[in-house]
């Protein structure tokens, strides 16, 4: 009997190219489902700590938008950090903002704030965001 992949005994022959094969599928499709947002933290963020941090909702979560702000040490001011693009002018951010919220009427911004940000950068950053007409504003934080 010619094919049938198995060995002259009647044993099945084990095949690893189709199981491979669907490992490689499993994985491209699981590349391609995971959160742009997951890609966008920034690692030079410390969160503050609270107690009382909730779980973000998951059904918002599509429609967040991350806004980071980490301390410059040499002069100790905030940078803004969106989309992996750095505003030395603060007020460039706006428009993006404006045609995020566009582009998605449920947005809604998360200000992810390093701890030691002083609160008026946090102001400035609050006042940027309503400037845009973003009204929906969250803040980051962790819970350990």
């Amino acid at each position: 009997m010619a094919g049938g992949g198995g060995g002259g005994d009647g044993e099945p022959e084990f095949q690893i190219a189709p199981m491979i094969d669907v490992l490689l599928v499993l994985l491209v499709f699981f590349v391609m489902i995971t959160s742009a947002e997951v890609l966008k933290v920034d690692k030079k963020l410390r969160l503050p700590v609270s107690p009382n941090a909730k779980q973000r909702e998951p059904e918002m979560a599509r429609h967040e938008m991350a806004v980071n702000v980490r301390v410059d040490k040499a002069t100790d001011k905030g940078v803004l950090v969106l989309d992996d693009q750095i505003f030395n002018n603060w007020q460039d951010a706006v428009p993006i903002l404006k045609a995020s919220l566009l582009r998605d009427p449920k947005l809604r911004v998360v200000v992810r704030g390093d701890a030691n940000v002083p609160a008026g950068e946090i102001q400035r950053v609050m006042n940027l965001v309503g400037e845009s007409g973003i009204g929906d504003i969250a803040f980051a934080a962790s819970n350990k």
